[in-house]
């Protein structure tokens, strides 16, 4: 019986493990660099100013960035974007940090861009030159003919965009927010307890209560099964 019992509760806990896992974790569709450009309503290079966290109701939230663009391959040419992407990684949330520099492929509409980690997104170098082979980070040679020649964008000091509707995450990487580093902080953390538990926060609560009442109910037949031989 014991025995018995003991595999009971190693099936139950390898299931578990195996619903976390598969679903805490972002899968993306292995598209190459000409089909992501031509799904892509904007694609541009550009260093970001400004993070922003808001939340919804659909739950997780999104993170705003404001961009400032130095190239842009698709799309209207101009000097400032504003993309929103899941705030959790689990949910294919792209990681924007104020000075940081990437390529953006962004879609929705132009007014409204979205972006995710499966979009074809790049980390690339500080500065605002156009794309080589050597920025690594998945910078390939058949990205760069995907782009094509890019347009090089022309600063003219327009105003940065403010992002409505949220919370400062951060701001330039030259003038920190202390405010914002709290919210940023605050969603992290947030983050984080709620990737531990999978993209459904309350499943992985479910699942354990579960697993709890069925190892209580096995161990109290255990226990009756055990004195029954004993009293016979």
């Amino acid at each position: 019986m014991t025995a018995r019992v003991l595999a009971l509760l190693a099936l139950v806990a390898g299931l578990v493990m195996l619903t976390g896992g598969t679903a805490s974790a972002c899968q993306c569709v292995e598209r190459g660099p000409q089909d992501q450009m031509e799904s892509a309503v904007a694609v541009f290079a550009g260093t970001v100013t400004r993070v922003g966290v808001s939340p919804d109701e659909s739950g997780g939230g999104h993170v705003i960035a404001v961009l400032r663009a130095d190239h842009v391959y698709k799309g209207q040419a101009r000097e400032w974007f504003q993309v929103s992407t899941r705030s959790q990684g689990p949910a294919c949330g792209y990681d924007f940090a104020a000075g940081s520099r990437h390529l953006v492929f962004a879609g929705g509409r132009d007014e409204a861009l979205t972006t995710s980690s499966c979009s074809g997104n790049a980390s690339l170098p500080a500065g605002d030159r156009p794309l080589r082979r050597d920025d690594g980070n998945g910078v390939t040679r058949e990205l760069i003919a995907a782009l094509g020649t890019p347009t090089r964008v022309r600063h003219t000091g327009a105003a940065e965009p403010t992002i409505a509707g949220s919370t400062a995450a951060g701001s330039t990487a030259a003038e920190p927010s202390a405010a914002g580093s709290a919210a940023a902080k605050s969603a992290a953390t947030e983050s984080a307890a709620t990737e531990s538990a999978g993209p459904d926060g309350g499943t992985g609560v479910l699942v354990a209560a579960l697993v709890a009442v069925g190892v209580v109910a096995l161990a109290a037949g255990g226990g009756w099964a055990y004195r029954r031989r004993s009293s016979t």
